[in-house]
């Protein structure tokens, strides 16, 4: 990746300005605040050349109480003074620092929590071509970076810029000779400050992008430590880890470099410009323009010029690191959600549940703002249904068959809107799903997806996520239904037990039955079924059978499965291929007719047509066969037999 393509997206500006919304009271404090530091920090100087002036005779003593000697009595005061300033610009800076924190936590809670609602809001077809390691790394610590520069580096930028501008005004008011030395300096300071700061601010991108590559890479090898053991790739893994590591430091050490570049050259334009002052000063000595006191004055102030100057160096690589970082975050939020709530959206009254697909078509598409980087094979068009129609009535049992990439799930991803058509309706009730708000519609629709995704937290927590709100009881009652009531009260806390990452502390079964109990709180009249017994052994399948059973009952229900056990309970069976409708009808129905569905089932259970006994999804009693993915069980006083 060269530096030249990481070009910045526009609005950085703006996004700081929405997010200071509400916090810019703290800000404006603060400002005031650096006004009275950088104040107290110009004339802190001043005492002292009058100090010097006035042990050489040219100035006069100064008034100060309870002491008679006039020489006492004016170094008192002078030195009283130095505190005083001292004390004023060290509370200036405090108050400061703390009016920022206040600010910068709040604009970092709300860019981060705003960045997390709008990465949820965002297609599918963004988050399936994003790392999650990279995006984590937005959420997270490139607004991290943004609080600790506001926290930490704005007070110390904002102040120098200031005592700059304090020391050109009091120069000018003093000696406009030496300020117009000061101010030749400016002009050259600021055509240095940009040449290193663009180039700084492009590796600091870079920096940032490698770092996102790393924590993929991390974020992939350790939620796949099963696979790289069992293929015997740690090695490999390593060495893409040892890889990704070189590049990201490399990054850092280039950065590092034009860091340590800029700060040589800003030294020694200060020597050369402190040296001009001192001959400067000598000069204007010699013809009485001023005294030797202003001379060391006016020495210490170019001094104190620069002190600001060297905290600007050494925070410039933080503004380019903290613009890299805003400006991935405006990546983020400038994008537009494809499936958004039109305006003529409204609240979905209780679904009766007729659900009808009319002349759907669909293609896989990148998203507009993807589509300029896209490579030859990913910006091609992936059609996956075409011209499919049919309905479900309230309470019927759909079961959708085919091959693999025919376009069951996309149609299973239509129904919630997780995509939209780009021709064609899905409709519910008669009304196209685009008139209702995607909350409104979710709300009543529950899925049971193959990879049953559950969360950390404890089992309740997890059955209870289907439906806010929802109760102990209808908790149990569900794990009841579900068939995992047992299994959840032999768990050493029963429903309060912690899952741990992924839950792989319950097996396969036990998570989709809790995945079923899920579903059976949300109580949706419309249920999308996803493969929900792929994996699965014998037993686990026959007790999730039961749940789904449960679940299925007067609920509109679309079944998703190449298991022709679960799919023979439809009413109905819809056969696609290639994105196109080609058989409908019940099982026997199809097996008479012949074509694919028969071409299936006798590939799933052999050629000489034999006929698995019908799934019971009932409790299945000793003696009582069911079928299985290889061959058939029994269940016995014993267990299950396999045969």
């Amino acid at each position: 990746m060269r530096v030249s393509d990481l070009t910045p997206p526009p609005g950085v500006r703006a996004v700081l300005y929405r997010f200071t919304a509400g916090q810019r009271r703290w800000f404006l404090a603060a400002l005031l605040m650096l006004i009275v530091e950088a104040t107290a920090s110009v004339f802190q100087v001043y005492p002292i050349g009058y100090l010097i002036d006035f042990l050489e005779g040219k100035r006069p003593p100064l008034w100060f109480a309870w002491i008679a000697s006039p020489q006492y009595r004016t170094v008192a005061l002078l030195t009283t003074a130095i505190i005083a300033f001292a004390a004023v610009r060290s509370l200036g800076d405090s108050l400061a620092e703390i009016y920022l924190a206040r600010g910068g936590r709040r604009l970092g809670y709300a860019m981060r929590v705003t960045l997390y609602s709008h990465l949820q809001q965002l297609s599918l077809a963004f988050h399936n071509r994003r790392r999650t390691g990279d995006m984590l790394r937005r959420v997270t610590s490139d607004i991290e970076q943004v609080e600790a520069f506001i926290i930490a580096s704005l007070s110390d930028i904002a102040g120098s810029v200031l005592i700059l501008i304090g020391t050109l005004a009091f120069l000018f008011f003093h000696s406009w000779q030496v300020m117009v030395l000061a101010v030749v300096v400016v002009p050259v300071l600021s055509l240095i400050a940009t040449y290193f700061s663009q180039r700084i601010t492009a590796t600091a991108r870079l920096q940032r992008a490698r770092e996102a590559d790393l924590t993929s890479a991390a974020q992939e090898l350790l939620t796949s430590i099963p696979v790289v053991k069992a293929f015997g790739q740690s090695d490999y893994e390593q060495q893409r880890f040892e890889e990704g590591s070189q590049k990201a430091m490399a990054a850092a050490l280039d950065s590092a470099g034009l860091e340590a570049r800029f700060s040589w050259v800003f030294h020694v334009l200060e020597a050369v410009c402190i040296s001009a002052v001192v001959w400067l000063g000598i000069w204007l000595v010699a013809r009485n323009a001023f005294s030797v006191g202003t001379l060391v004055l006016f020495i210490m102030l170019i001094q104190n010029m620069f002190k600001p100057t060297r905290k600007l160096i050494k925070q410039w690589a933080t503004i380019g690191k903290v613009r890299a970082s805003v400006e991935r975050v405006t990546e983020v939020l400038a994008r537009r959600p494809s499936v958004h709530d039109t305006p003529w959206a409204e609240e979905a009254a209780a679904f009766r549940g007729e659900l009808e697909l009319r002349h759907v078509s669909f293609t896989y598409q990148l998203d507009p703002e993807d589509a300029a980087s896209a490579t030859p094979g990913d910006s091609e068009a992936r059609p996956a249904l075409d011209d499919v129609s049919f309905r479900v009535r309230p309470g019927e049992v759909v079961a959708l068959v085919g091959p693999s990439g025919a376009g069951k799930s996309t149609i299973a991803q239509l129904v919630p809107r997780l995509y939209d058509p780009q021709v064609g309706e899905v409709r519910i009730d008669g009304r196209n799903i685009r008139d209702f708000t995607l909350d409104s519609l979710r709300r009543q629709i529950s899925l049971v997806l193959q990879d049953t995704i559950l969360f950390r937290g404890s089992v309740a927590h997890n059955i209870g996520y289907g439906r806010a709100g929802a109760t102990r009881d209808e908790i149990v009652a569900a794990a009841v239904r579900a068939n995992a009531h047992e299994f959840i009260e032999r768990m050493p806390d029963g429903y309060d037990t912690e899952l741990g990452e992924r839950a792989t502390n319950l097996s396969g079964g036990e998570r989709q039955r809790i995945a079923i109990a899920r579903a059976l709180v949300r109580d949706a009249p419309i249920l999308v079924l996803d493969e929900p017994t792929t994996g699965l052994d014998a037993e686990s399948s026959h007790l999730v059978l039961q749940g789904l059973h449960e679940l299925m009952k007067g609920r509109t229900t679309i079944i998703i499965s190449h298991d022709l056990h679960l799919i023979q309970k439809a009413d109905r069976i819809v056969v696609i291929r290639q994105g196109r409708i080609e058989q409908t009808g019940g099982h026997a129905e199809l097996l008479r007719e012949g074509g694919l569905y028969a071409s299936l089932h006798a590939r799933r259970f052999g050629e000489s047509g034999e006929q698995p006994a019908m799934v019971d999804l009932g409790a299945a009693p000793e003696g009582r066969w069911m079928p299985a993915t290889h061959g058939r069980v029994k269940r016995t006083k014993h267990g299950w037999d396999r045969r």
